[in-house]
């Protein structure tokens, strides 16, 4: 409710001395009024005190200004799982701020492919965050006339809209700079999840075998480990697998985790055997993570920027629910950050 001493709409208009249609098309971004009238009426607007009133906006537009955000699918770790991992919770965090700041609302949704829940979901759109291989999301999403926008590798039959990394590209800079400090014999580590971010980055990995004429070497055990549900059991598959290939008859000369946490733990387990780092054993892990840089030693990753990541998909979504068309596959930058995992220390 207005007090008497609110200024209103036609308080507006009486000001610029413009019809209170004209002032509401100003403020609103609509009608063909030309810039310098829209800028003046908006400059008045500013100078009164006058607000918009949001809820009458929203109904009059069919509009919540709430975006949704969605965790990867339950059937590996629960949405709290996740959210204890560094990268999800900077993508949240940097999503919530780019929502703040073009004026509108986040809202964590349950990973479902149910319709009537999503129904119930007051959003305007969704961002889904590292969609599995065959997401059924977008499909009911589309149904019930919700966009989204895949925040990660996505399947282009899928998600009409997406921003990733260049995953192939990051995964052959980081096999070649391991290959480029000697390493001949690179064990992977696989999380096993059925994502396109997995499915990206394993075929990123093959692909790069082929054309060096190498044998891949992948252990899926983080996947297969029992109760690989929680980072606890991820790390201890992780460490298990690495023991087991670095006490083989054809020990690995360097260990590629492409699973969060994972890599810490084959360090460990390297470290456990009596073996040094990076003298005996190189250790590498695809996604940067806090943990890397306090790891003994420090790790080698790449950096995918996840809040810039987050940023730019709201940025995408954003721009689709405006009436216009982003582009179709928005690319975001990666870094490779060389640590003392795979760097010799300099000679006294």
């Amino acid at each position: 409710m207005t007090s008497p001493d609110t200024p209103t709409l036609r308080d507006v208009a009486a000001a610029a001395g413009v019809a209170v249609a004209t002032a509401s098309y100003a403020l609103n971004g609509k009608g063909r009024i030309d810039t310098a009238t829209r800028t003046r009426i908006r400059e008045i607007a500013q100078r009164i005190g006058y607000q918009a009133n949001r809820s009458a906006q929203n109904l009059r537009s069919g509009r919540t200004t709430t975006l949704g955000l969605m965790l990867p699918s339950p059937a590996e770790l629960t949405p709290a799982a996740y959210l204890n991992f560094d990268w999800y919770g900077r993508m949240a965090t940097a999503a919530a701020q780019a929502a703040f700041h073009a004026d509108h609302s986040l809202l964590l949704l349950p990973s479902t492919t149910d319709p009537n829940a999503l129904r119930h979901a007051k959003v305007d759109g969704v961002l889904i965050i590292n969609p599995m291989t065959d997401d059924q999301r977008p499909a009911v999403l589309t149904k019930i006339g919700i966009p989204c926008v895949a925040v990660g590798s996505a399947h282009t039959t899928r998600f009409r809209f997406s921003t990733s990394p260049d995953l192939t590209a990051a995964t052959h800079a980081l096999l070649n700079h391991l290959t480029d400090r000697g390493a001949t014999n690179i064990l992977v580590l696989n999380p096993g999840l059925d994502s396109e971010w997995t499915r990206a980055t394993t075929n990123a990995y093959l692909k790069w075998c082929r054309v060096r004429g190498a044998a891949p070497r992948i252990s899926d055990e983080p996947a297969s480990f029992p109760g690989a549900d929680t980072i606890e059991h991820v790390a201890a598959a992780a460490y298990s697998a690495t023991h087991t290939a670095l006490t083989s008859q054809n020990p690995p000369d360097a260990v590629l985790s492409l699973a969060f946490g994972c890599a810490p733990a084959a360090a460990r387990a390297a470290l456990d055997l009596g073996l040094t780092i990076p003298g005996d054993v190189l250790i590498a892990q695809d996604r940067d993570e806090p943990a890397l840089l306090t790891s003994d030693p420090p790790i080698t990753a790449v950096d995918f920027f996840p809040a810039e990541h987050a940023t730019t998909a709201v940025q995408t979504l954003l721009t689709l629910l405006n009436g216009d068309t982003p582009a179709a596959r928005s690319h975001t930058h990666s870094e490779l950050r060389i640590r003392a995992s795979t760097t010799p220390p300099p000679s006294p």
